[in-house]
Parts: structure tokens; sequence; C-alpha cells
């Protein structure tokens, strides 16, 4: 009988082709405490600092929409050792800019996700179009707190809500290896993919767009904490 490790994995597409994974013979991942792992095992590096500068579960639109779930949980480091990226981390990565008109802070971020399985990994504010071709910097007044998502423009939800879809950059229109592309010095990354992230300190933020309760006793806010 064959086991499951020599079981071949297989992803139906969505008009019911089978396609056979090109990694079909991946051991399951070995992790230990700062590794970071998305689903399938593909994507994995190492955070960059010991201890993140801050752990926040954001409930702002946005952040539940990315991460199909209630809430979204960040962790945010400082990119010293992580970018620029990895050329072979790189290549494992897509990339989708969400626009900024759709956050409160009015800033595009360039969001990487695992090209096999999807999954979110990180994200990361780009500079503003006009500061770029200025080469100038402005960095975001939230710099390296809160969830690096920023919030949505707070409307209120309804069931006929939809979203903004103007367009921000494209990643064929940034230069995503420049490091003169992006805004700030923190990279976000999804809580989940953290070996051993210590939750007991996390932040609740954005807090107005909550669909669940939170406990009284936590830190909470109803939108970007404080510096």
């Amino acid at each position: 009988m064959a086991t499951s490790s020599s079981t071949p994995y297989v992803r139906m597409t969505l008009d019911g082709n089978a396609v056979l994974h090109p990694d079909n013979r991946l051991p399951p991942p070995k992790t230990q405490p700062g590794d970071v792992c998305c689903q399938c095992g593909a994507v994995r590096f190492r955070v960059p600092a010991a201890q993140p500068l801050g752990v926040y579960h954001c409930h702002c639109r946005e952040c539940r929409r990315q991460s199909s779930t209630a809430y979204g949980t960040s962790a945010v480091y400082p990119i010293n050792g992580l970018f620029p990226l990895d050329p072979e981390l790189r290549s494992k990565l897509s990339v989708y800019i969400r626009p900024g008109v759709r956050s409160r802070t009015g800033r595009d971020m360039a969001c990487f996700f695992c090209t096999a399985c999807g999954a979110r990994v990180m994200h990361r504010y780009l500079r503003r179009r006009a500061d770029r071709e200025a080469g100038t910097a402005k960095p975001g007044p939230d710099d390296g707190t809160g969830c690096g998502g920023g919030g949505d423009i707070g409307q209120k939800e309804t069931e006929t809500d939809e979203l903004d879809n103007t367009e921000g950059d494209s990643s064929s229109e940034v230069d995503l290896r420049d490091e003169a592309s992006y805004d700030g010095t923190t990279i976000t990354i999804k809580g989940g993919l953290i070996m051993g992230l210590d939750y007991s300190h996390a932040v609740h933020i954005y807090t107005d767009q909550a669909v669940v309760d939170i406990p009284p006793d936590v830190e909470q806010y109803p939108g970007t904490p404080p510096p």
C-alpha cells in the first residue's frame, strides 16, 4: 500500500481539470519557532528579528477579506534581514497591489502570497507614485504600527456594499526589486504563518468594524493604534 508521502498532490482547476503539483513529493515542513511557512510549505524563511515590533488582530474589512476570516492577525518586523528579498524566495511569491483608495492611509500596498497555495504571506506599503517620480520619500504616519493593511475607508457596511476597484499601480508598473519603490522601514507578516508567535499581548485594532465580540480587558483601538 502506498504511503501518504508517495501520493502525488493533485489540485483541481475551476473547470474540473486535474493538475499534478510540481512539488508532489514535498515532505511536511519541519519548522521551529521563528520560521515562517505557508500552507503548502513552498515559501519558508526566518523572521528578520527575534521579536516583532507588535502583534495586531485587525478587524477592518480589508483584513477580513484578505484573510477570509473574522479578523486578520499580523506581526510587524523591521525590514532589515528580509528585504531585498532573496531571489529564490522571490521566485515563489506572487504579488497583488492593493489600491490605496480602499484604505484610510491612501497608500498602495504590495501584498505577497505563495504562488503555489495562495496563502497571504506578508505585505508592505509602496511609496506614492508622485514621490517615486520625484525621488522623494514621505513615510506614512503609521509606519511600524497597526496591521499594515491601513484599515478600510470606514464606510458603513451593508448588504449592497461594493468594493472600490479604482486601480492603483500594477506590479508591472512598480519595480518590486528596487527598495526605492517601498515606503517605510517595516514589513508585516501574517501571524498564522509564524511558528511560535506570542499572541498574549496582541492588540485589537479597527474595532469599529468588528464582526465578533472583543474581550473588554484587552488593549484595543477603534482605528490605528498610537505610535
